[in-house]
């Protein structure tokens, strides 16, 4: 955490920043600093590598604005969100509002582009999830949804996108913060949905209207889930749709 914090005091000097506290956050130092957050995310979690590069492209249709970059540090300068309330614990519904900000967020992308691929993702994971998680039908089944990739997938997708990177703002009603961004099928829009659900079957019938693959959604819930080391979660998706929801 202290180089982050070292980062952090060289990007604000920069930038010319006022730094307030900082916000709770397991992965990255997150800190309001007026009417802007500064986020520096550490080394180590390489699925916000690309999170500027899709902020840039999505321009703040949908999502918080992208205002600098500092990719040497892995700084972002974000637009900050008031009230910040997530999604989440607002009370409002969550699947009518993430069904209005996904279409807007989903781009396909031609190669060459700055994104992780979905497939290599896959590939990494038939090899290290056996690895974490002892035999059995829930492994089977996620091995198969990893090797049933579609390569030729070129859809930009975030892996977590859930009501708690779903922020109130006034620029805009609900701002999506956060992306793990990837290219590759559309369903993995539905991961981070499915992962965070205490029923996941509202958000397949939700996405599946949006025209997401039903199917898709199911096998990529529960084996992203399991690769992400939610295998809880991964069991409870896995069972529902074993059960023919």
């Amino acid at each position: 955490m202290s180089d982050l914090w070292q980062a952090a005091r060289e990007c604000a000097e920069a930038w010319d920043l006022t730094l307030e506290a900082p916000l709770k956050d397991s992965y990255s130092l997150v800190i309001p600093a007026g009417d802007v957050v500064l986020k520096v995310n550490a080394v180590w979690h390489f699925e916000a590598e690309f999170e500027a590069d899709a902020l840039d492209l999505w321009a703040g249709r949908g999502a918080v604005r992208l205002i600098a970059r500092d990719d040497e540090r892995r700084a972002l300068l974000l637009e900050r969100c008031r009230p910040g309330t997530r999604l989440e614990d607002s009370g409002a519904d969550e699947i009518e509002i993430v069904a209005g900000l996904l279409p807007r967020l989903s781009l396909a992308q031609e190669d060459p582009h700055p994104f992780r691929r979905l497939a290599d993702e896959a590939e990494r994971w038939t090899r290290e999830v056996p690895e974490r998680h002892p035999p059995g039908r829930l492994l089977d089944a996620a091995l198969d949804v990893f090797r049933s990739v579609d390569p030729d997938a070129r859809h930009l997708v975030n892996q977590d996108l859930h009501g708690g990177n779903v922020l109130a703002a006034e620029r805009e009603p609900w701002l999506v913060i956060d992306p793990k961004p990837l290219v590759g099928e559309r369903e993995i829009d539905g991961v981070g949905l499915l992962r965070n659900a205490d029923d996941p079957r509202p958000w397949v019938d939700a996405l599946a209207k949006l025209g997401y693959d039903r199917e898709r959604l199911w096998s990529w819930g529960f084996a992203h889930a399991l690769a992400w080391e939610d295998a809880a979660q991964a069991e409870r998706i896995y069972e529902t749709f074993s059960s023919g929801a």
